[in-house]
C-alpha cells in the first residue's frame, strides 16, 4: 500500500483510537477492493473510511459512522452506500467458496 494511504490509516487510528489489528484488517480489505476494481477511481479517504467502518462493524472495536464522517468530512449517506457495496462484495465472495 502506498505511503499516502498509510498516512490516512494512521490518521484514522489516532483520531478514532483504533487498534493496530483493526487497521491491519482494514488495509487488507482495502487491498482486496482495489484488486476487484470496484473502488479504483474513488477517493482514498472514502475507501479508507469504508474499510474502517466495515471492519469496525464486524469487530469488537465498534466505531459509529458519525465518528468516521466527522473525521473524513464525508456524508454519512455516502459512507453507508459504500459499506453496502463492500458488504455485497464480501457476501458474493463467500458464496463462491
Amino acid at each position: 500500500m502506498d505511503r499516502k494511504i498509510n498516512i490516512i490509516y494512521k490518521k484514522f487510528q489516532f483520531k478514532l483510537k483504533l487498534s493496530q489489528d483493526t487497521i491491519d484488517y482494514a488495509q487488507r480489505l482495502h487491498q482486496d477492493l482495489l484488486e476487484t476494481n470496484h473502488f479504483k477511481n474513488e477517493s482514498p479517504y472514502l475507501i479508507v473510511a469504508i474499510c474502517v467502518y466495515t471492519v469496525s462493524r464486524i469487530s469488537e472495536q465498534r466505531t459509529a459512522i458519525k465518528e468516521i464522517a466527522e473525521v473524513t468530512h464525508i456524508k454519512e449517506d455516502d459512507l453507508r452506500k459504500g459499506y453496502e457495496m463492500v458488504f455485497d462484495e464480501i457476501e458474493a465472495s463467500l458464496k463462491k467458496l
